[in-house]
């Protein structure tokens, strides 16, 4: 019987766990570690702030859904892997202690480094989480009058949250800006394309901005926050009186002492989503060192790809199936300006943009369907 241990529960972790219980049955041993018993689809973060839908509709008791799929669930928190011993340490309430592994999945998402940007903290709001969703559209449904500033900070790896939040500032303050008492502008660290992974995408979402009366504006890498401003490397001052930014992002310090994460925390795996260097280790979702941005897509395929790899080691069989990094997304922005974009990050022959109503309503479909799928 083999032993599997996944660390993390969001999208990547969820769905090796899903595809692994399916595969394999009651024939082996699947644990999934996480210190929330929540799973959060962020994707419905943008919807929660504008009070378009309830916590409950974009949460659900993982624990329970495990349960359901003969996954065994244990609340806590990693500390240390010894890979040398196949071991884990876990701190929660419900353990104290090492658990043992054959085979180990990485799942654990990405840190919010907002200690890179002094006075965030104090200052800016964010979309990452249920709790600073709703304190966001508490601000929102205060706001009356002046400049929102929406934006990425220097090495955030989430672009469509900001877009879909200005487009959804717009909608809501339309009379508003158009009589000059409020202002909405977007601010990038680097170029738009950057900020997609390289995709060209900025005619039409260019166009969108304009057409519902968004500034935006380029290459501000943002430093510091005050209570009234955003500073930059570059000398920019920028005045606000609502700001919402997405943090730098970082992997994990506790996993420093094994040799395979890069500068920034992330850990290094082949297309095969095995861990450099490591046997029967793999790592999947945000915490992997790939470029471009984190998108919860990108964590479900190579979810996909480690599992189907990972049920061939345990079957005897050589892992063979290799994971393409490519964006494939939906830019919501409530009408005929939502942009559909495919385009391969390793291979930028590949390249596909679609603009129109159907993609909004694709992406609420999308995102109906996966949620209702967890119920």
């Amino acid at each position: 019987m083999a032993n599997v241990l996944i660390l993390g529960g969001g999208f990547g972790g969820l769905i090796v766990a899903e595809r692994l219980a399916s595969a394999l049955g009651n024939s082996h041993q699947i644990t999934l570690v996480a210190p929330n018993r929540k799973f959060t689809f962020y994707p419905g973060l943008v919807h929660l702030a504008f009070g378009e839908c309830e916590p409950d509709d974009i949460t659900f008791d993982l624990s329970v859904k495990l349960k359901d799929i003969g996954v065994r669930y244990v609340q806590g928190e990693m500390i240390r892997i010894d890979s040398l011993n196949k071991l884990v340490g876990i701190a929660g309430e419900e353990m104290n202690g090492d658990l043992s592994y054959d085979y180990l999945v990485i799942a654990l998402g990405r840190r919010l480094a907002t200690e890179k940007v002094p006075g965030f903290f104090e200052y800016s709001n964010h979309l990452l989480g249920t709790g600073a969703a709703l304190r966001f559209g508490e601000a929102i449904r205060t706001f009356k009058r002046g400049r929102i500033i929406i934006g990425l900070c220097p090495e955030a790896r989430l672009p469509v949250p900001v877009c879909e939040t200005a487009f959804a500032l717009a909608k809501r303050f339309k009379n508003e800006i158009a009589d000059g008492s409020v202002h909405v502008s977007v601010i990038f660290p680097d170029s738009l394309e950057a900020a997609f992974g390289g995709a060209s995408l900025h005619s039409e979402l260019e166009a969108a901005f304009k057409h519902h009366n968004i500034s935006v504006h380029y290459q501000i890498p943002i430093t510091e926050i005050t209570p009234s401003a955003v500073l930059s490397s570059q000398k920019h001052c920028i005045d606000y009186d609502l700001l919402m930014l997405v943090p730098p992002f970082r992997g994990n310090a506790s996993l420093r002492s094994e040799g395979f994460t890069d500068e920034h925390d992330f850990v290094k795996v082949d297309d095969l989503m095995k861990i450099s260097g490591q046997e029967d280790a793999y790592a999947v979702g945000d915490i992997v060192a790939f470029s471009g941005p984190k998108f919860a897509h990108m964590a479900v395929r190579q979810a996909e790809v480690a599992a189907a790899n990972l049920i061939s080691e345990i079957n005897g069989e050589k892992p063979e199936k290799a994971y393409y990094h490519e964006i494939a997304t939906i830019i919501d922005a409530g009408g005929s300006d939502s942009i559909y974009l495919h385009y391969g990050i390793w291979d930028d022959s590949m390249y596909r943009l679609k603009k129109g109503r159907l993609w909004g309503w694709a992406k609420v479909a999308h995102d109906a369907w996966w949620q209702a799928r967890n119920r």
